[in-house]
């Protein structure tokens, strides 16, 4: 039973990731949430910056395949995306903290801290 709720959530998760890939194509993202956040045009500038450097680190991994690179420079490069992945993870997440979950705990409410811990567990600990 357990075994099946995993392949079930592995399924739905592929679903979501299809459905971002497809729009992709399109040039149009649909977020998953119907909530957004207002960034500043600098941030957002920043992340689009770093997003955009990992994007053509990917771009570098599928030539380097295509052209039959040395594993071992292949995998250099996977590090170099993974660095980058991080960097934008964790402007983000200064990001996310400075603004939408420090209003909302002035404020007394703690939803979105609560999301943002089991987000950072998922992302983190593998949790």
């Amino acid at each position: 039973m357990a075994r099946a709720k995993k392949t079930d959530k592995k399924e739905e998760k592929s679903e979501r990731i299809l459905k971002i890939t497809k729009n992709a194509e399109n040039k149009s993202y649909k977020c998953l949430s119907k909530r957004s956040t207002k960034r500043d045009p600098e941030v957002k500038h920043s992340l689009t910056s770093r997003i955009n450097r990992a994007a053509g680190q990917i771009s570098g991994l599928q030539g380097m395949l295509e052209n039959d690179a040395y594993c071992t420079d292949i995998l250099v490069q996977v590090a170099a995306v993974q660095s980058a992945l991080k960097a934008f993870s964790r402007e983000l997440i200064i990001e996310h903290l400075e603004t939408v979950v420090s209003k909302d705990l002035k404020k007394g409410e703690t939803e979105s801290m609560n999301e943002f811990v089991k987000v950072l567990q998922k992302q983190f600990m593998n949790g």
